[in-house]
């Protein structure tokens, strides 16, 4: 299962490149009152005030039981978007990204598994054209105003209308759009997951020195990953993929969007991915040839909100993960079949 400073860094990505369109920033710092904007308007800003605004400030990450506190900061110039995520609880760890190009620096001993959805990539996708979309599987609605780090916010969330995906919550604030909280809410309104600004601020601009580490990168092990953009291929797309695999079927709504091919950990060869995602939701395949028996997972098996189902699949170990209630990652890994049993006639 991923480290969980990776896996709390992803979720703020997650959360803070979500979401939605204009609205009067002086009524929400003077504290006057605001129509309610419609929630699709406060879901696209959001999306947009997210990768291109600067902020900074700390975020408390929970998970089930467990709490994280993680200083963050956030910057955006001549196109380049930055970011560092400094944990300021437990071991000393620290995340740099520039674009797509993510940098993890971990204590020596630890080890760090990449084999993540892109999450951070997914919801900077949601435009007033893939909501459109989206309405098949999301209600969205306006969850009425609330006040995060001492600022006013206004939340939308988005429910899954069937029980292959789980739901949002998110409250963006008034005066910037930026997400300021974001949950991964359960089918009987749980938050399985929450990332919140406990204070935050909004420079007009950050120092380069903003972005360098923290940490010295000789005294810890540096993990440096360019992930691959996700992007909408044609339907059935699936079916024409170089993936060792067929992908036989997926649940409603889920389409191919990545495939790329990431180095094993245990040096036993490359693993093969692909990407799937409703425009929201994301979840991973992975096959890998030559996995030892003891080293091969079979069945469901739950991390917070990630749900994980291992199975072979002839000679291929298949690990389907997503943060997805457990039929998702089932469905999806019941529906893989060997390419070579489907080429016989």
């Amino acid at each position: 299962m991923p480290d969980r400073f990776a896996k709390a860094s992803l979720r703020v990505l997650a959360g803070l490149l979500l979401v939605a369109l204009s609205r009067p920033a002086l009524a929400a710092q003077t504290g006057s009152p605001v129509a309610s904007t419609p929630p699709a308007q406060t879901l696209l800003r959001a999306a947009d005030a997210a990768r291109t605004a600067n902020y900074r400030g700390t975020v408390i990450y929970r998970s089930g039981d467990s709490i994280d506190s993680l200083r963050l900061v956030h910057g955006f110039s001549n196109g380049l978007e930055r970011e560092r995520l400094v944990a300021l609880t437990g071991e000393p760890r620290e995340i740099i990204r520039i674009d797509n190009k993510i940098t993890c620096l971990l204590p020596k001993e630890r080890k760090l598994d990449l084999k993540r959805p892109v999450l951070k990539g997914l919801l900077t996708n949601v435009t007033a054209e893939s909501l459109q979309q989206l309405s098949a599987w999301y209600a969205l609605k306006d969850i009425g105003a609330a006040r995060i780090a001492g600022r006013a916010c206004r939340g939308v969330a988005l429910a899954p209308r069937d029980g292959y995906r789980f739901g949002y919550e998110l409250w963006a604030d008034e005066a910037t759009g930026v997400p300021l909280r974001v949950a991964l809410v359960g089918p009987a309104g749980e938050a399985h997951e929450e990332v919140m600004f406990t204070e935050v601020e909004f420079p007009a601009s950050l120092p380069d020195q903003a972005f360098l580490p923290e940490l010295d990168p000789r005294k810890f092990r540096v993990v440096a990953r360019t992930e691959p953009t996700p992007v909408e291929l044609p339907d059935g797309a699936e079916r024409a993929l170089d993936f060792p695999l067929r992908i036989e079927s997926l649940p409603p709504g889920y389409r191919v969007t990545m495939r790329d091919r990431r180095p094993a950990n245990d040096n036993h060869g490359p693993v093969e991915h692909v990407l799937l995602s409703d425009g929201l939701s994301a979840i991973s395949v992975f096959a890998a040839d030559n996995v030892p028996p003891d080293r091969a997972f079979e069945g469901l098996s739950q991390l917070g909100a990630v749900q994980a189902y291992g199975r072979m699949v002839g000679h291929w170990h298949v690990t389907v993960v997503g943060e997805t209630p457990a039929a998702a990652v089932q469905a999806v890994g019941d529906g893989l079949k060997p390419q070579e049993a489907l080429r016989k006639p």
